[in-house]
């Protein structure tokens, strides 16, 4: 950051290391590439999510949790499956090297996520929609027939949405692990919009994005990307294991004020404070929503080379990054609060209590890394 000056400090995308310029507006004469690129990105949610499910069913079973505040058992996702929903999306970093940190980084998080936060609302009885490839059936491999069983498809998802939403409307204030399921959600949807609309409107960006691909290929072959590919991937699950913690001790709590009347003043407190740690996370990956929009818009109206300082550029210098800094930290910080708050309501001695948190430790301990990891690029 040293070498840069301050009319270039916000014209520059840590994440990838390439320049983010505001959008000229130039569409394609034809959607076909917005279709394109479109799909691509929906196939990769759906195939990454399916497959994970699928495969993780093969290696595990789904874990049943007992909860601190309810009787009812939790079938959260396999540790496989979680695995592989955030592996999956980031070999897209063999076909183009950056992929696995943009759109690999923001599929990740939502499909891994979205798999929890679907089985905290059928544990609730409020399914949300299922993933688009579970419903897809072909009769033949035919293009006819794999046209008309996507359309089948898209009709069943899209007269499902009005449902979802009500159902999602009422889980998230009354499920505390819900609303940490969608802030991750949101931030990795949020970031794949995003990214893609920079991939479709920005003519800059993209030749930017080839002479990246340009280098790598002079690295070597594809395979040597290997390790990159699979360290970005370790992150990304180190990122949702706080997610882990608290959908497996907080399932049953919500997002209200503590009522229940047994509870004493340090779980109260506790629970409040696990809370708040909550909506910090989902508000900062909104701040960091409104720094790009902010600055796609400013950069649009003012010029590629010009500092942005109006709107929430006044406040905060990088917003995106601000925000993304208190998503993560606050998500990784809910954990330990988390097995606090568990251990001071249920555990009736310090052997117990003990026992919960070297049980939750490797979670806790990856979620540390995660928190770091990804400051760290940022």
């Amino acid at each position: 950051m040293s070498e840069l000056n301050a009319s270039s400090l916000n014209k520059y995308d840590l994440k990838d290391g390439r320049n983010v310029y505001g959008p000229k507006f130039v569409i394609s004469r034809s959607l076909k590439p917005v279709a394109i690129t479109t799909a691509a990105l929906f196939g990769l949610f759906s195939f990454s999510s399916n497959a994970a499910v699928a495969l993780g069913k093969k290696a595990a079973t789904a874990t049943a949790t007992s909860t601190a505040s309810s009787t009812a058992a939790l079938a959260l996702p396999s540790l496989t499956t979680l695995v592989l929903a955030c592996l999956l999306p980031t070999l897209s970093g063999y076909y183009k090297s950056e992929y696995g940190v943009s759109y690999g980084y923001g599929t990740a998080m939502a499909a891994s996520s979205y798999l929890i936060l679907s089985s905290i609302a059928n544990s609730a009885g409020l399914p949300l929609l299922p993933c688009p490839l579970q419903l897809t059936t072909f009769s033949s491999y035919h293009p006819a027939a794999i046209f008309t069983s996507l359309s089948t498809t898209a009709s069943t998802q899209f007269s499902s949405l009005p449902s979802a939403y009500l159902n999602l409307k009422t889980l998230l204030p009354s499920s505390l692990p819900a609303t940490h399921a969608f802030a991750l959600l949101f931030y990795g949807m949020r970031l794949d919009i995003f990214l893609l609309y920079r991939e479709i409107f920005l003519p800059r960006f993209r030749a930017m994005r080839e002479r990246i691909e340009d280098r790598a290929k002079k690295q070597g072959a594809r395979w040597k990307r290997t390790p990159f590919i699979v360290s970005c991937a370790v992150l990304y699950f180190c990122m949702v294991c706080p997610l882990l913690v608290t959908s497996n001790l907080c399932h049953g709590l919500g997002m209200g004020m503590s009522t229940t009347a047994t509870a004493n003043g340090m779980t109260k407190s506790l629970e409040n404070m696990l809370r708040t740690s909550i909506l910090a996370s989902l508000l900062g990956f909104v701040l960091g929503a409104l720094g790009d929009i902010n600055k796609s818009i400013g950069k649009a109206i003012q010029g590629e080379d010009q500092l942005i300082t109006w709107g929430i550029f006044r406040f905060f210098r990088h917003p995106n990054y601000t925000g993304e800094v208190i998503g993560w930290v606050s998500s990784c910080l809910s954990a330990f609060l988390a097995v606090a708050w568990y251990t001071a309501g249920t555990c009736s001695g310090v052997k117990e209590s003990l026992a919960i948190w070297r049980g939750k430790a490797p979670y806790l301990i990856l979620s540390v890394l995660g928190a770091m990891g990804i400051s760290f690029v940022l």
